[in-house]
């Protein structure tokens, strides 16, 4: 049976002797959601022999006077497809009554994918019970944050730090990308926090932290569950705030950064948690006041189109090439059918979300595995004070790359690269990375959401 520890709740007198924030309040939950020992971890696949430290869901909330509300939701697992999360926040309004939900996966490739009610990613009986049961603790865990939402201040803050590098390196010899520590490459340097403090008491009821970077510091021969490096940064926040504090960690465009070192030991990674949770306090300490009486919350869809599938003279050496090996027959099938009927491979889904509180800070969401370019430029280019970006969240289809990265076609490297290099992105159901021009349809997507008048941030 799964080992669950009770809901934890913040639930405090309404009464206050501190300047309430008007119109907003604030609650938080959290809930253990450690898969059984003997289920499958993933990535790389290898069935768990033992827990090394609990994986969580966990809930800030956030409602204004004018009725918007949003359940922030952090999970230690490493992804959900787009059916699970529509069908969960689907649920979620449902039973919580919660119109807005952001599902943000930290990534832990430590962990399990958690997928849709009755049809788990693990086929055996085990894994489905975990799975739904995984999604009820999510639900609960929302409804307990709602239930006990009480009036808070906000604070947004920023410290730097940097847990990982830039994975791409360019083989000078033949100009492919391959995967490796870029010191000199793109990082986001720094972890963003909200955080909500109680106007009866003036202390956090709840920190959400962003940062970005895969938490791959956990080895992958190790068969021993866990949360990583963000696990061990939220262990080591409450360790000075308290135990009653819940911190919600939000993954950030982190699709080509990588924790460090890779792959090395569990204790290096409790060494970067430690780090980042360090920061974490001290964005904290220097965090500031948000004025705001509400907050508007924006949403768009859009598709990326994918990259253009190769020729029929390109298909027919490489399937005479492939013959024996099964897997990539079935891709190069595939591609042989669509270029039969004349079509292109399906294009990704892209839901993009805004959290403002008018244009002193703005939580940015966003899918898949996105470069860290765009959490970079989000933060350049946003009309706001503050800036926080999560990637990761609401569904996942792969890595979105810059279109300089996906102009390199077949050098591409794992994230970007296409037929013929078998990179990742050739092994989903787009047969291959997004087409160049994707990088202008995200920025455009998000810049619809956010304000266009030329007021500057307060």
């Amino acid at each position: 049976m799964i080992t669950r520890l009770p809901i934890i709740f913040i639930c405090l007198s309404a009464l206050s002797f501190l300047p309430s924030h008007a119109g907003i309040r604030a609650g938080a939950a959290e809930q253990e959601i450690t898969p059984a020992t003997g289920l499958e971890i993933q990535h790389y696949f290898r069935k768990s022999i033992g827990i090394r430290d609990p994986l969580f869901a966990r809930c800030l909330y956030l409602e204004d006077g004018a009725g918007n509300a949003v359940a922030v939701v952090g999970l230690d697992l490493i992804m959900a497809s787009f059916e699970t999360c529509d069908q969960l926040r689907a649920e979620i309004r449902k039973k919580c009554g919660v119109t807005h939900t952001l599902l943000n996966f930290s990534h832990t490739h430590a962990s399990a994918a958690l997928g849709p009610r009755g049809r788990s990613t693990v086929s055996n009986d085990q894994g489905s019970r975990w799975n739904d049961q995984t999604l009820d603790a999510i639900i609960a865990v929302v409804t307990e944050a709602r239930k006990e939402s009480e009036p808070v201040t906000l604070r947004a803050g920023r410290a730097g730090v940097q847990v990982g590098f830039n994975r791409r390196l360019v083989n000078a010899n033949n100009g492919h990308v391959f995967m490796g520590v870029n010191r000199k490459g793109p990082a986001v340097p720094w972890v963003n926090v909200l955080v909500a403090d109680s106007t009866r008491t003036g202390k956090p009821l709840a920190v959400l932290f962003e940062h970005a970077a895969h938490p791959v510091i956990v080895p992958h021969t190790s068969k021993l569950t866990s949360a990583d490096f963000p696990g061990a940064a939220g262990k080591r926040i409450r360790e000075v705030l308290g135990k009653e504090v819940i911190t919600v960690f939000g993954q950030g465009c982190g699709g080509n950064i990588n924790g460090f070192p890779l792959r090395s030991t569990h204790q290096k990674a409790e060494e970067a948690g430690h780090r980042l949770g360090d920061a974490t306090l001290k964005a904290i300490e220097s965090s500031e006041r948000i004025k705001a009486t509400g907050f508007t919350i924006r949403s768009a869809t859009v598709t990326l189109p994918s990259a253009p599938l190769p020729n029929r003279e390109l298909l027919a050496e490489m399937m005479d090439l492939e013959k024996k090996n099964t897997g990539r027959m079935k891709q190069l099938l595939q591609i042989e059918k669509l270029l039969e009927r004349g079509e292109k491979p399906p294009g990704r889904r892209f839901d993009a979300h805004a959290v403002m509180f008018g244009r002193e800070w703005c939580l940015t969401t966003m899918p898949h595995e996105m470069f860290c370019q765009y959490e970079l430029w989000i933060d350049k280019h946003a009309p706001f004070r503050r800036t926080m970006t999560f990637a990761f969240t609401n569904g996942y289809e792969g890595y979105i790359a810059v279109d300089e990265a996906l102009a390199l076609g077949a050098r591409g490297g794992y994230e970007a690269g296409r037929l013929p290099n078998w990179g990742g992105q050739v092994y989903t159901r787009h047969l291959g990375p997004p087409a160049i021009g994707a990088e202008k349809i995200v920025k455009e997507t998000l810049s619809s959401l956010w304000p266009s008048d030329p007021e500057k941030p307060e």
